[in-house]
């Protein structure tokens, strides 16, 4: 009987592990550990160079593993700062000889080799970025706006290649690393916002470059330069307006042409150009228009023969992998079927691609033989893998997480059936005091036009059916529904989801009209229509909430961040009595002073006004009637502060109930700064959404 009594105890209902903490769950070290990041194989694709911190602070170091045992190695141990947002090492690489490895610390570039410690490489300040050319001896480095050079192991200085007046945004090696190409973009004709700072002795204003839609951007224009610091920079002739956007640049095999995928600064006008790098001559090698398209998730690169190029497009619906000869013609279709390719890599023999395929909300990895298009499943762990493969195709670097599995690093052979080895493990020993909730995932109809969308779906620990539960969609955004840690990971509401459901809420996220993994006519349905088509399908998940029987749909509420802020007041705006309660993070309420780039969607606003008033929440206000609250930081430069300060008056005036929660020192990501900063905001919200939806099923 005591033995029976002792494994009771021990099973226990959820209840008897412990609670979660909001303070606890963003208070240093993270419960679930840090993330590695930047993984980079050495070139014989034997050793895998990362940056983690095994401690779960946010500081990094240099880390190794080869490919047999799996172990992490530690090779640094830089000085740590006071500040919990210092993030310590950045930028690996390795040396031409491959015995070290080259990384960014204090913007001054260290190499370290296994065993030993790390040493200056150049003794120049700033350093910014670092790649080690493909053949040769000669590492290129960003010093301020000046792209310079080195050779490795030698006793000579590095050199200046250029001295640009513009910011250079990117740069990369010929495959013969002998010259360069990179990318200048000016921004000196482009119109300058303000932000007040409160927080200084005085009170000041402070200017920076922020364009609305429809007026001068960016312009960006491709240069090629000799690494033996010839003087001679020859820039391309890309054709089409300085503003279009560059979405990839590659060389060729034999060094001597140059593929740059670009386009017009709506993405509705998609070119792959051939540049000839001795005199910037270039051609078009294929063009695709599209006067509805929303979205660019677009990929391209040279066949490892030479002979033509592999690209990513939806021109037959999904984001698929194409194949162009040099010859031109119709390209031909590599992957296809209902399904979408994300990531794609490729090696000499072989080409791999993250998709959907079966399940929406995952990606699993693919290899695809080049020989005969046959392609082969390689990962099985339910969840979201995002593979970085070795250069000869036999290993890849997987950062995988599922909706109970927070990020780390495994190594996946991809000859074999071999199962995923863990490299890294984040979670601190905490992490399993605590019950975690997964998501199940769901689909219905839109109450619109029924088409069906797809939600993640999250119940409260001891879910009763039988009973009558708060919901909270959000936070809303397009792209949430996905088989990962945390759902969406702009944002760190991994904890904030946990908390709220073990408080008794349910939590829908709806992946909206725009979002991708779905075809191309769901994504462009969203085309001119910010807070309409997408409101829709939230209220859709509304909808869904209600037939299940479980939720009390007088205890409603929505929230989300930027664009989420966005859908939140035009939810709340539009749908009045069907959100109790809703909080707007940094809401873009404004759709005449959103980025540039809402423009993909949008258009200009000289051409689309009635469109760009329909869309912004602020010219709609009357129509709140019930609870808002809006977290908005002082020091935003993508959605202005001002917007909210506008917001909050017409709202004041109407009578209507509205609180402004302040964040004088956060940007525009208001929940990634101080910790105590996340606090307040996380407290606030949760304060709001109790004050008016109550804790618990009734």
């Amino acid at each position: 009987m005591k033995k029976l009594l002792l494994l009771l105890l021990l099973a226990g209902p959820v209840w008897s592990q412990q609670r979660l903490d909001i303070d606890r769950l963003y208070t240093l070290p993270w419960i679930i550990g840090t993330a590695p990041k930047d993984f980079v194989w050495s070139a014989d694709s034997q050793r895998l160079a990362f940056l983690w911190n095994d401690e779960g602070t946010n500081f990094m170091d240099v880390w190794m593993t080869d490919r047999y045992s799996g172990k992490p190695v530690r090779l640094t141990h830089v000085p740590r700062s006071e500040n919990e947002l210092d993030t310590g090492v950045a930028h690996l690489a390795w040396t031409p000889d491959q015995k070290a490895v080259l990384f960014i610390f204090q913007d001054r570039l260290y190499s370290v080799e296994p065993g030993g410690s790390p040493k200056i490489f150049v003794d120049w300040y700033p350093v910014k970025a670092v790649k080690t050319a493909p053949k040769g001896n000669m590492v290129a480095f960003l010093n301020g706006s000046r792209l310079s050079v080195v050779e490795a192991g030698s006793a000579s200085h590095p050199k200046y290649l250029t001295n640009s007046r513009g910011f250079i945004e990117d740069f990369y090696w010929s495959s013969d690393g002998k010259t360069l190409a990179f990318i200048e973009s000016d921004s000196s004709n482009v119109p300058e916002q303000a932000t007040i700072d409160f927080l200084a002795e005085r009170t000041t204003e402070r200017m920076f470059k922020r364009p609305f839609p429809g007026e001068t951007s960016e312009k960006r224009r491709l240069f090629f330069i000799s690494a033996q610091g010839d003087p001679n920079i020859r820039e391309a002739d890309l054709g089409g307006d300085p503003m279009d956007l560059i979405f990839g640049v590659s060389r060729s095999p034999d060094s001597k042409t140059v593929l740059v995928d670009r386009s017009d600064l709506y993405i509705k006008d998609r070119r792959l150009l051939l540049i000839d790098p001795s005199t910037g001559h270039s051609s078009v090698l294929l063009r695709e228009k599209d006067p509805n398209n929303v979205t660019a998730e677009w990929w391209s690169t040279w066949a490892p023969d030479g002979k033509g190029v592999y690209f990513t497009s939806d021109r037959d619906n999904f984001y698929h992998i194409y194949y162009e000869p040099l010859t031109g013609g119709e390209p031909k279709d590599v992957t296809k079927g209902d399904f979408a390719v994300f990531s794609t890599q490729l090696t000499p023999h072989s080409l791999f691609f993250a998709s959907n395929q079966g399940h929406s909300e995952e990606r699993q990895l693919y290899k695809l033989n080049l020989d005969n298009n046959q392609s082969t499943r390689i990962t099985q762990l339910p969840g979201t893998h995002t593979p970085t493969v070795s250069p000869d195709g036999t290993i890849a670097a997987d950062y995988f997480s599922n909706d109970l599995t927070p990020p780390d690093l495994y190594l996946q052979k991809l000859d074999n059936a071999q199962p995923e080895q863990q490299v890294t493990h984040s979670p601190l020993p905490e992490f399993s005091n605590y019950h975690w909730v997964s998501a199940t995932y769901v689909t219905f109809p839109s109450t619109a036009d029924g088409v069906t969308l797809h939600a993640r779906l999250t119940l409260p620990p001891n879910f009763d059916k039988t009973k009558k539960y708060p919901a909270i969609l959000g936070s809303v955004y397009s792209n949430t529904v996905h088989n990962q840690w945390g759902g969406r990971v702009a944002h760190p509401t991994w904890g904030l989801d946990q908390y709220l459901a073990q408080q008794g809420y349910i939590l829908l996220n709806v992946d909206i009209r725009g979002s991708t993994g779905y075809g191309k006519a769901f994504r462009q349905r969203l085309a001119l229509s910010y807070g309409s088509i997408d409101v829709e399908d939230l209220y859709s998940g509304v909808k869904f909430l209600e037939s299940q029987g479980y939720v009390d749909m007088q205890r409603v509420g929505i929230w989300g961040s930027s664009y989420g802020g966005l859908l939140t007041t035009m939810s709340l705006f539009t749908k009045p009595g069907v959100y109790k309660a809703g909080v707007a993070g940094a809401p873009a309420t404004s759709l005449f002073h959103a980025l540039t780039g809402e423009m993909r969607t949008m258009m200009a606003p000289q051409d689309h006004k009635a469109e760009y008033e329909k869309a912004s929440a602020f010219l709609k206000s009357d129509g709140l009637q019930d609870h808002l609250m809006i977290i908005h930081g002082m020091r935003d430069e993508i959605v202005l502060f001002k917007d909210s300060v506008v917001l909050e008056q017409r709202l004041i005036m109407k009578g209507k109930d509205v609180q402004l929660v302040v964040l004088p020192a956060a940007p525009h990501s208001w929940d990634t700064g101080p910790m105590v900063q996340t606090r307040y905001a996380y407290h606030q919200l949760i304060d709001f959404f109790k004050r008016y939806l109550g804790e618990g099923p009734s």
